[in-house]
């Protein structure tokens, strides 16, 4: 529609402009003797506007002859782009597809006229990843950083990742501390970082990266908290060897400080203090921990801890059975308490309720114990053979059990 109205007013235009110039013709003279042009305004118009459309004409055509060299050079390499970056394309397609050969040959042709040649270089590298060639993918990775030395962080991290997937732990970790110090903050860094110290079992490297994983939320809090405990227990398990009481002091003074109030950290540093007889410490460090969070690992290794005030232990513990009255492992650290106290009969009725309760397999052999010191060989010997049969089925997976849905293991009469 705009089109139609635009021609109908050109139309209109030339109209006007012709009824004028019939009016009103108008007279040009030219004179340099000894000639004299004469004619009028309105041809004289049509002929310097022909004149001029010549001359632009002319000078137009003139230009293009001089650059059809420099036009042909630019439309060559727009073609040579475009085909390159239909090349990247189609091998990044192959890539996917997992057909390498293709992926390769397109990538490597790609590389010629590429915008960002960097791409072609790592896809290539990805592609003899898959097919297990390690020094051509190298040979690739090396290309990339030559060529764009400024994407120091992506070529770096595709490294990384490459070398992680293709276990070649030492090397990763080597490139990714490279890239730590570029980035210190990157996210993917960190984690693959974390990753790594968890594979090459660096507990301490892996302890003292968690602030900056917990600081730049490189996981859940969650992901963080079981990577910090894993990290702290292996450090704590490593200080057991030694046999040392300063070691394996200093030791749990190094562990966080929010972390001494855990369950299972408490636990391998009270059974290191018991083998050390290290009593009064282990008593006082499981009582603390019982009385400020309940937890059945603590409370049976407190039956084991032979204090210096044996009764008083045993008092504390009684304590515990009014809020916890059905608590099997309760139950069997009582009844070693009593029967360290030479309270037999008491050690007896803890034991045979613990196993009403089917608790741990440990209770027939503390009962079988107390039988045979009273002289109940004969009970005691039947004790030993059911903490056996116990013991083995704990031993077996659930589904394998023979007594599951059963009726439980009696206590011995």
């Amino acid at each position: 529609m705009r089109f139609v109205v635009v021609v109908l007013a050109a139309l209109l235009a030339a109209v006007l402009a012709t009824l004028y110039a019939i009016e009103n013709p108008g007279y040009v003279l030219i004179a340099r003797p000894p000639w004299s042009i004469e004619m009028s305004l309105t041809v004289f118009v049509l002929l310097t506007l022909l004149g001029a459309g010549a001359l632009y004409l002319l000078v137009y055509l003139a230009v293009r002859l001089v650059r059809i060299p420099h036009d042909v050079a630019r439309w060559r390499q727009r073609r040579q782009v475009r085909q390159a970056r239909n090349a990247l394309y189609q091998g990044l397609v192959k890539l996917a597809e997992g057909s390498w050969v293709e992926a390769e040959s397109q990538l490597l042709a790609s590389t010629r006229h590429s915008e960002t040649p960097v791409l072609s270089y790592l896809g290539a590298a990805c592609v003899n990843q898959a097919q297990g060639n390690i020094e051509k993918r190298d040979e690739y990775l090396a290309a990339a950083q030559r060529n764009a030395p400024q994407r120091h962080l992506a070529i770096g991290m595709t490294q990384a990742n490459l070398q992680y997937l293709a276990h070649q732990s030492e090397q990763a970790l080597a490139t990714l501390t490279d890239l730590r110090a570029a980035a210190p903050k990157h996210k993917h860094v960190l984690k693959l970082l974390a990753q790594l110290y968890l594979e090459l079992r660096d507990w301490t490297n892996l302890a003292e990266l968690v602030p900056e994983l917990r600081q730049n939320e490189v996981m859940t809090p969650k992901e963080i908290d079981a990577l910090e405990l894993r990290a702290q227990r292996e450090l704590l398990v490593l200080t057991l060897p030694s046999g040392s009481a300063e070691v394996l002091k200093k030791a749990w003074q190094a562990v966080p400080k929010h972390l001494r109030r855990h369950a299972m950290l408490i636990a391998i540093y009270a059974r290191q203090l018991i083998r050390q007889n290290e009593m009064s410490a282990a008593e006082a460090l499981l009582r603390t921990a019982i009385e400020q969070e309940w937890d059945d690992t603590l409370v049976e290794l407190y039956g084991l801890v032979r204090g210096e005030a044996p009764v008083e232990q045993l008092e504390t513990a009684e304590n515990w059975l009014a809020s916890h009255p059905d608590n099997a492992r309760l139950l069997l650290t009582l009844g070693r308490l009593a029967a360290h106290t030479q309270h037999d009969l008491k050690a007896r009725g803890y034991f045979e309720k613990c196993i009403t309760l089917r608790g741990p397999a440990e209770a027939y052999r503390e009962l079988g114990a107390v039988l045979e010191r009273v002289g109940e060989a004969e009970k005691a010997l039947a004790c030993y053979r059911r903490g056996l049969e116990a013991y083995a089925d704990e031993q077996r997976p659930v589904a394998a059990r023979p007594g599951l849905g059963l009726a439980p293991l009696r206590a011995v009469k």
